[in-house]
């Protein structure tokens, strides 16, 4: 955990704006702490947070609680339910109007007796290959998809950046050149779409006129400001 805490720390200094941030699967673990370190960095930047189960997220809701009202607003999204992603960019349009900052963070590689990582092709399963490619990649796309018209909208003079800009969390087990021990089938094949998705939506970016930069998929634990190091510079 403390090293998530450094790497969120580290990210988060270099992409944090002001403006409006959304961390998406942020509930625990990694995405929880980018939550912390948005709104230890951003002065007067609201952070919206979501998780499946919101009234369960206990630290999410204590940290709301240690906050200003509308510093953090925490919804309900669930990347394998299309709609809860649509209810949740129409919250943002209407209490915010705009994102500045939008982070894939939620993720799956073992949940017991449902998946798990296999070591030998004897143990994949096509349930489990769709169900990590469903929640590490197709995910992250429909976020994008639907925060998009608020993305556009972002980066404005607000933000110390003056553009938007999307990270998702990806892992260097992804990487095809760096895949020297094999396994890990669903996590790694996910992960990589992913990456695609990623550059696929930079293909695109300059639809219209907008400011929007989608941020390299950052990998956890491996150079950590990668991903944003031509945006946002150290400083």
């Amino acid at each position: 955990m403390a090293r998530l805490a450094v790497a969120a720390r580290a990210f988060s200094a270099a992409a944090s704006g002001g403006g409006v941030s959304l961390v998406q699967g942020a509930s625990r673990g990694i995405g929880l702490e980018f939550v912390r370190q948005l709104l230890r960095r951003s002065d007067g930047g609201r952070v919206v947070a979501t998780c499946r189960t919101p009234g369960s997220a206990a630290e999410l809701q204590k940290l709301r609680e240690e906050h200003a009202p509308g510093r953090l607003t925490v919804l309900p999204l669930d990347v394998t339910d299309e709609s809860t992603i649509e209810a949740a960019a129409a919250s943002i349009t209407e209490t915010h109007g705009s994102l500045d900052l939008l982070i894939n963070s939620a993720g799956i590689l073992s949940i017991p007796n449902v998946i798990q990582p296999e070591t030998t092709l004897s143990k994949v399963q096509k349930s489990s290959l769709m169900l990590a490619y469903e929640v590490n990649a197709v995910g992250p796309i429909l976020v994008i998809k639907h925060m998009w018209p608020l993305l556009k909208i972002g980066g404005r003079s607000e933000t110390r950046r003056g553009f938007a800009l999307v990270a998702n969390m990806s892992a260097r087990v992804s990487s095809i050149g760096d895949n020297a021990l094999g396994g890990w089938h669903a996590y790694r094949a996910s992960k990589t779409a992913l990456n695609h998705d990623q550059d696929s939506v930079g293909g695109v970016r300059q639809e219209g006129q907008h400011r929007l930069r989608p941020a390299a998929s950052w990998n956890r634990g491996h150079r950590p400001l990668e991903a944003v190091s031509e945006e946002c510079p150290r400083g």
